[in-house]
């Protein structure tokens, strides 16, 4: 699975939130751009988090059965050498 884009869309999302939770209530562009910028660092840094979990796990779950697969080619090909 292609985990590469999860920081940038949780970052984005996190970005919008903020920019219209900003918007609704009229803060100064000051207190935008600082919530903005928050925002986008902690998301961003959340959204890296995330990506290195998924990664390992899926690391893991591909390797799991990568054994199972192996495991049965050679119960194959041991039951095919039993019925000769």
């Amino acid at each position: 699975m292609n985990t590469k884009p999860i920081p940038i869309i949780i970052t984005l999302i996190a970005a919008l939130v903020s920019c219209v939770a900003s918007i609704i209530q009229h803060v100064s562009f000051t207190i935008f751009t600082t919530r903005l910028l928050c925002a986008v660092i902690i998301f961003g840094v959340i959204g890296i988090i995330v990506k290195i979990i998924l990664d390992k796990s899926l690391n893991v779950m591909e390797e799991e059965t990568d054994e199972e697969n192996e495991e049965s080619e050679v119960e194959d090909v041991i039951s095919e050498d039993t019925e000769e």
